[in-house]
């Protein structure tokens, strides 16, 4: 069973932001995104987390990188 993402305007106001932001960096709102939109709350704390670890200085932006490089890798991500 999927999850049908929600279309751009059926996002909340809570994640209008966040799918500026995205559009800015990416070019477009990727689907994952669209299915977490169903769950606003959810969305914006996890995006405060994960902006709270790649702002993070305790790790080098180059390993960091590295990582996410690897892990996209496994999972076979056309990034």
């Amino acid at each position: 069973m999927r999850i049908e993402p929600l279309e751009e305007n059926q996002i909340s106001w809570m994640l209008k932001p966040l799918t500026w932001m995205m559009k800015r960096k990416v070019g477009k709102v990727l689907n994952p995104y669209k299915a977490w939109a169903y769950r606003p709350g959810i969305t914006f704390l996890m995006s405060m987390y994960q902006q709270s670890i790649e702002s993070s200085k305790v790790t080098p932006p180059a390993l960091k990188r590295m990582v996410c490089l690897r892990a996209a890798q496994m999972i076979g991500c056309v990034f």
